[in-house]
């Protein structure tokens, strides 16, 4: 019933901000962080293998056990237990994190204007991302990127900056990357990293290049200090890596230019691409070396069933809510705050 409560009457967002997101969810992070980064596997892998294994072999009992009684009520308590056990994960899943879905859209604190969002603005970001990857390439770098498994303090340190620009009142306890069991099916679906809701874990695909790191990283850590929509965890991500390291600031522009180029006609993004030196476009061919080993039915299936999740959160664009990040940093001005 709270459950049911929950999913079909959400608390108005002014309330999740005042007392979720700015008071009980950081104070859930710090803890469950703190506790989960002693671990160095994932403990989502072994909280879903578990709960796998526990309902194949309840169900197997449950259905041996009608089959012998020749009755359907070992099987209509089966379906209870089940939901049951569903509802407490839901509600687990909202008060953890969840619940950071029904905050107060993040272009309500930084400034935005939609009138900034036009086509020149976004050529001339377009322009910019490209100059700025040819750039960054040589000290990035030399420089160098974390390994996954490495907490680089300078991205942590840049991420505190961003937060307290936003406004949140305490800084988040940065997860531990961690490899994960999911690396086969991340592999097949093109998955490039997973916040882990439950005990609030970072997963990377182990196949990341290393200039995709440091941005994707950030993005991870951007959910986990509660901003839940993918266009807000890649504004606050890009920001953070902006202020890091030479290897990070590299790792955004990088990012931020496949982002750009993906919302041109394919003519001015041949062009633009064709802007950027040896060295980039060789991480870009090894990145889309990475993208060859999707399954495209899985990958297919996948990012269908994300879409659905995130629709149901609330999150209209569903995963067209990647995109959206272009137009917040346009919108905002938020590449030249300082």
């Amino acid at each position: 019933m709270v459950a049911a409560v929950v999913l079909w009457a959400p608390l108005p967002a002014t309330l999740v901000e005042r007392y979720y997101a700015d008071w009980a969810y950081p104070a859930t992070q710090s803890v469950l962080t703190s506790w989960s980064n002693q671990s160095a596997f994932s403990l989502f892998d072994v909280l879903l293998g578990s709960a796998m294994l526990v309902g194949v072999a309840a169900w197997i009992r449950w259905v041996r056990r009608a089959w012998r009684a020749r009755s359907a009520w070992p099987v209509a308590r089966a379906l209870v237990t089940t939901l049951t056990l569903a509802a407490v994960c839901y509600l687990w899943f909202q008060l953890a994190w969840g619940l950071n879905y029904a905050r107060v859209p993040l272009e309500a604190s930084i400034g935005f204007d939609r009138a900034r969002v036009t086509p020149a603005a976004l050529r001339s970001l377009a322009d910019r991302a490209a100059g700025e990857v040819n750039r960054a390439y040589a000290a990035g770098h030399q420089h160098g990127f974390p390994e996954i498994g490495d907490t680089p303090s300078e991205l942590v340190t840049a991420l505190h900056a961003v937060e307290r620009r936003l406004g949140r009142p305490r800084p988040t306890v940065p997860s531990r990357p961690k490899k994960t069991l999911l690396a086969g099916f991340f592999r097949a679906s093109g998955v490039d990293g997973l916040h882990a809701p439950f005990l609030l874990e970072t997963l990377l695909n182990p196949d990341l290049t290393p200039p995709e790191r440091p941005a994707i990283l950030a993005h991870e850590w951007a959910h986990l200090a509660g901003y839940a929509p993918e266009n807000d965890a890649s504004f606050v991500g890009l920001l953070a890596a902006l202020r890091a390291d030479p290897g990070s600031r590299y790792s955004a522009w990088f990012a931020l230019f496949h982002d750009v180029a993906a919302q041109l006609p394919l003519d001015e993004q041949r062009a633009l691409i064709n802007r950027l030196d040896g060295g980039p476009r060789q991480d870009r061919q090894a990145m889309y070396t990475r993208f060859q080993s999707r399954i495209e039915s899985v990958s297919r299936v996948s990012w269908q069933t994300y879409d659905q999740y995130l629709k149901a959160q609330g999150v209209d664009e569903g995963v067209e809510s990647y995109s959206r990040v272009v137009q917040l940093l346009l919108g905002s001005g938020a590449l030249d705050w300082q």
